[in-house]
């Protein structure tokens, strides 16, 4: 449904490898996705979210929705922002305080360019947005009378009263306090799928995006370093920053003991002599430096260990317990069960199988 290829914006000298913006960004997304771009600060997501809606023009690349290009250096198409049919809510809102909650849903209703329903038609799509994000009655309220869930609903519904085939969302819940943005989330995720609009989130938020999305693409420096399913994107990580960057990785270093081939499992011998069964998803040779990600998740107190380390910190979360394992020169992180109760200074064996210990790097 949307096709991007090769997408390039630099905001600064081109021949300057720390220039900010985003390179050669490609994706595909089938009709009533729920994609995630996802990464640090600065990384190029927000930028690539803006191209697509036409706030940004791109140096080079082609951005088409189905067989409408809206975007393509080649040819020089560029679509005006309002001409290309997308929904948009951004962080701030933009709620106008002036405006009840029904004008402030009506308002791309009112300016759409070319043909604009009549009053009836507007009144009638405004109130099907109220009552698909849950305000059915609040038309008249004013603005300025609205919690920040309501005000984010309101934005909402105004992204999607003209049926938009795409719909952009830039961190849309980074204004709200904890409790409120878990329940937006849900909600969101449950109006994405009721109207079945593709649509493109941008955060920051790791557990933001595995919770709710189809696709997440991982950035880094303008660039997507990883692509796939939240639990690809956890349990696979491509390389040492998605690992790190998504929740937390215990990363093992060591050398491949003996040649493997692309998405076998191998021995890697760490730095302390132990030697544990890894996953290679690229392959390596014999006695190449390796770092191995492994999940908190993944790991097990055993009887019969792959490792050997000493609990120096024990924390109850409620749902599980979190334990920090010293190991020769490494701390690693593990995560049990809730009512687990191992105290700091116990020595412990871990284990873990082969198939959640992945070469990164």
């Amino acid at each position: 449904m949307l096709t991007v290829r090769d997408l390039t914006k630099i905001y600064a000298n081109r021949f300057d490898t720390q220039a900010g913006g985003v390179r050669e960004v490609s994706f595909d997304l089938p009709e009533g996705t729920f994609f995630t771009l996802l990464g640090p600060s600065g990384c190029g997501k927000t930028t690539t979210l803006r191209c697509v809606a036409g706030l940004e023009r791109p140096d080079a690349g082609t951005i088409a929705v189905g067989d409408r290009v809206l975007f393509d250096s080649a040819s020089k198409t560029a679509v005006p922002l309002n001409e290309r049919g997308i929904g948009m809510v951004f962080q701030s809102y933009a709620i106008w305080p002036h405006m009840t909650v029904f004008e402030n849903i009506a308002f791309p209703l009112r300016v759409a360019k070319g043909a604009r329903p009549g009053q009836e038609e507007v009144r009638s799509l405004v109130e099907q947005a109220l009552a698909t994000v849950g305000l059915a009655g609040y038309g008249d309220r004013p603005a300025t009378r609205l919690s920040g869930g309501q005000q984010q609903r309101v934005a909402l519904a105004r992204a999607i009263v003209h049926r938009p085939k795409l719909l952009l969302l830039d961190e849309p819940l980074s204004n709200l306090d904890a409790a409120l943005r878990e329940e937006m989330r849900i909600e969101l995720r449950r109006l994405q799928q009721q109207i079945g609009v593709t649509t493109i989130y941008v955060t920051h938020d790791q557990s933001e995006a595995l919770a709710m999305s189809d696709q997440i693409a991982v950035m880094e420096k303008g660039r997507i370093v990883q692509m796939g399913n939240p639990r690809e994107i956890y349990f696979r990580p491509a390389n040492v920053f998605v690992a790190s960057f998504i929740g937390a990785a215990n990363l093992l270093s060591g050398v491949c003991d003996g040649a493997v081939a692309p998405g076998a499992i191998g021995t890697v011998r760490l730095t302390d002599g132990a030697r544990i069964g890894c996953l290679f998803p690229a392959g390596a040779a014999d006695g190449q430096p390796t770092t191995v990600s492994v999940r908190p998740e993944s790991i097990v107190f055993a009887d019969e260990p792959l490792l050997n380390g000493t609990v120096t910190a024990a924390s109850f979360l409620g749902g599980s317990a979190r334990y920090d394992v010293r190991v020769g020169d490494l701390v690693l992180r593990v995560v049990g069960g809730a009512e687990d109760v191992v105290a700091p200074g116990k020595t412990v064996g871990l284990s873990f199988a082969a198939s959640s210990a992945v070469v990164v790097g």
